[in-house]
């Protein structure tokens, strides 16, 4: 595996800072002036790496999720017995870890402007389809160890998915620490119950 180049490096960073801005300000009171600041660099710096800010939100929506991605699979896929993958799967998809790994206002941020912006769209399609290509084989191999009944892995796995946004979603519109860990225990156990039985 290759060494990052400077560039990359100084791209991750300008991002990384870029988050700090969104959670704080979100989307339409960010800027580049804002990042520089708080990098404490010249606005130049950060111009001649995204020449527009357009161009940074695209990378920065690139950055996200593929931060998502990488904790898809840390988190969910550590083990070769499928039971625990299974187990982890699901411990993953319904914990608050899952919803505190990222500052949900900023991802949903992102994903309202994929309804407005086609790129930001099928950055978002790549993400969910990179995604359902991970569950997809956890679905075959869960049936072939005989945890859940046999059916299509595909839907098995758009199901788990929608059943993990919509818990998510709709706790970020409650915020409520006691009703969350409700729903996503129920969540849970009804999600084990449609799989398995």
């Amino acid at each position: 595996m290759g060494r990052k180049s400077k560039a990359d490096v100084r791209k991750k960073e300008i991002l990384e800072h870029f988050y700090i801005i969104l959670k704080e300000e979100g989307f339409e009171n960010a800027s580049i002036a804002k990042i520089a600041n708080l990098m404490d660099v010249n606005p130049s710096l950060l111009i001649h790496y995204f020449k527009t800010k357009e161009e940074m939100v695209f990378a920065f929506v690139e950055f996200l999720l593929s931060r998502y991605e990488e904790t898809f699979k840390e988190k969910m896929f550590n083990s070769e017995d499928p039971q625990e993958r299974f187990d982890n799967t699901l411990n993953t998809m319904f914990s608050e870890d899952w919803l505190n790994f990222s500052e949900q206002t900023v991802f949903y941020a992102c994903y309202y402007l994929s309804s407005r912006h086609a790129r930001i769209k099928e950055l978002f399609q790549e993400m969910y389809n990179k995604f359902k290509e991970l569950l997809i084989p956890e679905a075959q191999s869960w049936m072939k160890a005989g945890i859940i009944k046999e059916a299509d892995p595909e839907s098995v796995a758009d199901y788990l998915i929608v059943m993990n946004e919509g818990l998510t979603y709709f706790d970020k519109l409650m915020s409520d620490s006691d009703g969350f860990k409700r729903r996503a225990k129920y969540l849970k156990v009804s999600v084990i119950k449609t799989l398995t039985t």
